[in-house]
């Protein structure tokens, strides 16, 4: 797979990424925000005297110019295609392709790899059980992959071989431990059911990821901090309300947000001062005493903030 890499001058690889993307089809206005980024690229490198990109080229351009955090996990919009710029340079350079991102509706897979995809996926709704947004996520992963097989004209999943997986993994270069770490296990998982099932005759061994080592992203937030959320945020709007009235409810009771997207108005015990649900991911029961803080928050939103609807959740 060596062959696919792109050791090309800088200027030379954003010129064939730009190309390639077009050729993928992507818009004129996605590309357009791409291009600013690459042109920063550019001067960064003049500036340093690089010919060559690098990871740690990119990640001077995300750090230094645009104040981005490679390895965040909640960044804006405009941040986010920053960080995306670069990882398509790295994606490119590395394998000469670019698995491109699919419509989130569009869940089809390369159609060599949609017997395997299917019954893999069918496999694991079956007999392990798993949630629906499990299920969404283990589709993306296995997308991304099929895609850049597709891209590299493997015909059918029998003739994927180490080379292929390694310069796969290799596209990972600057993504964050628990991407990885979540990819990896999506992959092991479905070339282990493949080579089970016979679909083929190679049996591939993953690396582990360790998650939590060298944590970039802050495990938690001091009281001062959170109450300095809070306040930030402005209540005088229906958008406003609705957030703050999330906010504080994963604050106070530590709610994944799955929980609280999920909250219904019946769940809500407000004689009692009760909020009783079962947890999403782990369908197990669920009691808290309604603090006065997180009842007033909701009865702002759904008195003076909540527009009508039909739907049972409240938000």
């Amino acid at each position: 797979m060596e062959q696919f890499a792109k050791h090309l001058p800088i200027a030379e690889l954003i010129a064939e990424t730009d190309a390639y993307m077009v050729s993928l089809g992507y818009t004129i206005s996605t590309l357009r925000h791409h291009r600013q980024a690459w042109n920063a690229l550019k001067n960064l490198a003049i500036a340093k005297g690089e010919v060559y990109f690098t990871k740690n080229l990119g990640f001077e351009l995300l750090q230094e110019h645009y104040k981005v955090d490679p390895y965040a996990s909640r960044l804006s919009e405009y941040k986010s295609v920053v960080r995306r710029s670069v990882m398509l340079l790295l994606e490119y350079q590395i394998s000469g392709s670019i698995a491109k991102r699919m419509p989130k509706s569009d869940g089809a897979f390369p159609e060599q790899f949609s017997e395997i995809g299917e019954k893999f996926l069918s496999h694991l709704s079956e007999h392990k059980f798993l949630k629906t947004g499990t299920l969404r996520n283990y589709r993306q992963v296995l997308r991304y992959l099929f895609s850049f097989l597709a891209a590299h004209e493997v015909k059918d999943i029998c003739n994927v071989d180490i080379q292929y997986i390694n310069t796969y993994l290799k596209t990972f270069a600057g993504c964050s431990k628990s991407y990885i770490d979540n990819s990896t296990r999506v992959i092991a998982h479905m070339f282990e059911y493949a080579y089970n099932e016979g679909y083929t005759h190679t049996s591939f061994e993953f690396p582990e990821i360790s998650v939590y080592k060298n944590r970039k992203i802050p495990e938690y937030y001091s009281a001062e901090e959170v109450n300095q959320i809070l306040k930030a945020v402005d209540r005088a709007n229906a958008r406003g309300k609705r957030d703050y009235a999330m906010l504080i409810l994963g604050v106070r009771y530590g709610l994944r947000i799955s929980d609280i997207k999920a909250l219904e108005l019946n769940n809500i015990d407000f004689i009692n001062n009760r909020i009783s649900i079962v947890q999403q991911k782990t369908e197990k029961p669920l009691t808290l005493d309604l603090l006065p803080d997180v009842g007033w928050a909701i009865i702002d939103y759904l008195k003076n903030g909540r527009p009508q609807s039909d739907l049972a959740t409240i938000f």
